[in-house]
């Protein structure tokens, strides 16, 4: 007797002692509203029970300490770190790969010998202003103004288009006509230099004119039709003010730049939120939820019973801690989008159909890593889980520079390179697409 108890003792000791080799095989997300599938969120540990001659308890337990766990992940081993969620701490010791936007060649790209000319609309003053540089367009859009798109292509060079400023009716005036300019000049606009360039041919410009408006008095757009619907409405037609390369419609195929709104989800005390943040900035993007804040949208986001962001969100949005896995999957974020707009779960999804995605007009909700630096997988209650889990909407490319465009709400919207995103995109190839 007082022998088979001492056998049953030591093969207990042992199987605790044995080190853990968890096992987790490349899956992908079913594209419908159903939990994931992912052997990345059903893991197995197994604990292996030697036959031979065992060490003592103590030495064999010493062993087992010194090795960590580890699983196998897209077919490849890799070491698991203790379940610690990371957020601003680690957003404040990294930085985003930003990049600036390469313009390519034109034997390459046929945007590279273009500029896309960014279109902005004051709902309060009714002016309509164009501008070439990114950074005007991102300050004009902090302070309200409405961002419109891509109103057309302007070459690289050619002939110049002035842009003055009105400082009594805070207006702007863009011409080609170098007379025009100097008559400006002379009653107290200010000058503010070449806004772009117009080909000698190619899509024309229209320039109308608001003999009733006080400020916004000129519009200038390459749409027939916004040019005859104005018209209509009392603008006087003044003719073709330049020309451009193509309208903001012709260079989709190569570049693209939706320009979603960004919510900054530290500075809206939601240092949680990342998830509701990119789905909120896509659906306002289509039109949805225009008048919402992020902690309106960010209270109504499905919580999850038991700890499994598969199930619905881990936590709070509003609160941050290494313990808690504050996240939530693409199949639970989809069920929540449905109730405001056209949501699908895109996940498994290549890096080319997230793309054609946004080629098409339609913002996606990525899952990534908090500046995109290198996942580092945890083993949680759940599952095996990227510890540094973090979620952008992809919102533009730029075949040739070969880059994307990302609204991220820890890091703001920049460019960075089509591989870096990528690499960490196809470690899980989770996606939500907003159409």
């Amino acid at each position: 007797m007082k022998k088979s108890v001492l056998l049953v003792c030591s093969l207990t000791l042992a199987a605790f002692a044995a080190p853990a080799f968890v096992h987790a095989e490349e899956g992908t997300q079913s594209s419908g509203i159903a939990a994931s599938s992912s052997a990345l969120e059903s893991q197995t540990s197994e604990s292996v029970l030697s036959t031979e001659p065992q060490e003592s308890s103590t030495d064999q337990t010493a062993v087992s300490a010194s090795q960590p766990q580890t699983a196998v992940i897209n077919g490849d081993v890799v070491e698991l770190e203790p379940p610690r969620k990371d957020g601003q701490e680690e957003a404040n010791a990294t930085q985003a790969p930003k990049e600036d936007l390469v313009q390519g060649n034109t034997r390459t790209f046929r945007a590279a010998a273009s500029l896309p000319m960014y279109r902005l609309y004051n709902t309060n003053s009714g002016e309509h202003f164009y501008t070439k540089t990114l950074s005007e367009r991102d300050h004009l859009r902090s302070v309200g103004w409405r961002y419109e798109g891509i109103g057309w292509q302007a070459p690289a060079d050619g002939k110049p288009v002035y842009r003055l400023y009105n400082p009594n009716a805070g207006d702007h005036h863009y011409t080609l006509n170098a007379g025009e300019r100097d008559h400006l000049k002379k009653v107290g606009w200010r000058y503010e230099g070449i806004a772009w360039y117009s080909p000698n041919g190619g899509t024309p410009l229209y320039r109308l004119y608001n003999p009733n408006a006080k400020a916004g008095s000129h519009h200038y757009t390459p749409i027939t039709s916004e040019r005859d619907q104005l018209k209509r409405a009392g603008w006087r037609y003044e003719g073709i003010a330049w020309y451009a390369l193509g309208s903001g419609e012709q260079s989709y195929e190569d570049y693209r730049l939706l320009g979603v709104r960004n919510y900054d989800q530290y500075a809206l005390g939601a240092p949680s939120g990342c998830e509701g943040a990119s789905l909120l900035q896509a659906l306002q993007y289509k039109g949805k939820l225009t008048n919402w804040s992020l902690r309106s949208f960010l209270n109504t986001i499905p919580k999850s019973s038991n700890g499994n962001p598969n199930t619905g969100f881990v936590g709070s949005p509003f609160v941050e801690n290494s313990y808690t896995y504050s996240a939530i999957y693409p199949a639970p974020l989809t069920s929540w989008g449905q109730k405001y707009g056209n949501v699908q779960n895109i996940s498994g999804s290549s890096m080319n159909t997230l793309i054609n995605e946004v080629k098409n007009g339609n913002p996606v909700v990525a899952w990534v890593t908090i500046n995109f630096q290198p996942i580092r997988w945890g083993n949680w209650s759940f599952g095996v889980a990227a510890n540094n889990n973090h979620a952008v909407t992809l919102d533009g490319f730029n075949k040739a520079g070969n880059q994307v465009h990302v609204s991220d709400p820890i890091s703001g919207s920049y460019w960075l390179n089509r591989t870096t995103f990528e690499n960490i995109y196809n470690a899980r190839k989770y996606a939500v697409v907003v159409r």
